[in-house]
């Protein structure tokens, strides 16, 4: 009977060490949306991605396509998470979030010549809105009255449509704007209005479906813990930051 339960308990332990151990390597995704994610799918995000990940011993993959389509593949669990992400109520039924791992600031984009006059939120009525299809703010801009909104598949898309007039305004990530307009001369006449529309958190997400959502997200948030005490976290924030400044 003892002898029993001994190789019982043992079957046990070697189970749960083997759930525990079963996650080695995760496809991530997203649309390019530099400087956080690159066409090539490096980048800020994928820097952090990759320590945190690594530092729990979990190989990461990151690839690139329009964030409407890695939506789908997301729920078709094609790929394990969304590599930067924005918590909202409707996402989160079907969608596991990890700790916030950066923090983003949404502002309104028009053509320096429009002189258009933004005070919040209610100024985009009756505007021509250019937003990337898929990104969580539409649910603001559903929100607004008599609001007219092109969807496009990436921020620099947005961008060219204010530049050629086809819209009022774009929304875009400060940063992401900065690096699009430093590398862009055409987009040198646009700029962005403040206060910011929105300030969002950036998290990891993963279907909850996925067998191993829970495991994905608690690697992620452990490994994010310890970039942060390390001061590896700081390091590649504060190199994005710099090179933005430089360029």
């Amino acid at each position: 009977m003892a002898k029993s339960l001994k190789i019982a308990l043992y079957a046990f332990i070697v189970c749960v060490v083997s759930a525990q151990a079963q996650v080695i390597k995760v496809v991530g995704g997203h649309n390019p949306w530099p400087p956080y994610i690159e066409n090539d799918g490096s980048g800020l995000v994928s820097d952090i991605l990759h320590a945190a990940f690594g530092s729990q011993d979990v190989e990461l993959e990151i690839q690139t396509a329009p964030f409407s389509r890695m939506l789908i593949l997301l729920e078709e669990r094609k790929v394990d998470l969304i590599a930067a992400l924005w918590w909202t109520e409707q996402r989160h039924k079907t969608i596991l979030f990890s700790q916030p791992y950066f923090h983003n600031e949404l502002a309104v984009v028009s053509h320096k010549d429009s002189h258009a006059d933004f005070r919040g939120a209610k100024s985009l009525r009756y505007k021509t809105v250019a937003a990337i299809r898929g990104y969580a703010y539409h649910e603001l801009l559903d929100s607004i009255e008599q609001i007219k909104v092109i969807d496009v598949h990436s921020l620099h898309a947005c961008l060219e449509m204010v530049q050629k007039r086809r819209a009022d305004f774009a929304i875009a990530d400060v940063l992401a704007f900065t690096h699009e307009q430093k590398n862009s001369p055409e987009l040198k006449d646009l700029i962005t209005h403040m206060p910011v529309l929105l300030s969002w958190p950036l998290h990891i997400g993963v279907n909850r479906a996925h067998p191993h959502a829970e495991e994905i997200i608690e690697r992620f948030n452990l490994g994010l813990a310890e970039l942060k005490k390390t001061g590896r976290y700081q390091q590649i924030i504060a190199k994005y930051l710099h090179e933005d400044e430089q360029q």
